[in-house]
């Protein structure tokens, strides 16, 4: 195969939570920070999503701040996507926030931040800035670990 085709094949990933506007959003735009910041944004499509989405809700603006403080990129007028089995298929990785979230992904290829870094992200919502900056840094402590799972699934998707 040749280099040309290789770089045009990308893993997705989706991040997957209740709502879809705290936990899995903010994971989102952090993640493609974390890729922009390796030079590996190219390789990855990097969505999100919840189980038991409102249909147009906006994120949190706690996460909203939160990510401007960190200084990550993110898009103010997305809408919470409510998860589908369309994206179970679609997606090469799903990352749930808990057990149960990857659970309900009903997919071999889910998996959950207690995989990651041994401990579910709790939910922030209605909490204040500073826990979802906290709340930040937990899902930013798993990234090194998910990179290497979509390194290997990158490479089996390539060979």
């Amino acid at each position: 195969m040749s280099d040309e085709k290789v770089k045009k094949i990308k893993l997705n990933v989706i991040f997957v939570c209740t709502g879809n506007t705290c936990r899995s959003p903010m994971a989102e735009f952090l993640f493609k920070d974390y890729l922009r910041e390796k030079k590996r944004i190219g390789d990855f499509n990097v969505t999100s999503a919840g189980l038991e989405a409102g249909k147009g809700d906006v994120m949190m603006p706690q996460a909203g701040e939160a990510l401007e403080i960190l200084g990550v990129k993110y898009n103010k007028e997305r809408k919470a996507r409510i998860f589908t089995v369309q994206m179970s298929l679609d997606n090469d990785v799903m990352i749930g926030m808990t057990q149960e979230h990857a659970y309900r992904c009903d997919s071999v290829n889910a998996y959950s931040y207690v995989d990651l870094i041994g401990a579910p992200v709790a939910d922030p919502f209605g909490r204040s800035v500073e826990v979802y900056l906290a709340t930040a840094e937990q899902m930013r402590s798993g990234f090194d670990a998910l990179l290497e799972l979509c390194d290997e699934k990158l490479s089996e998707k390539r060979a």
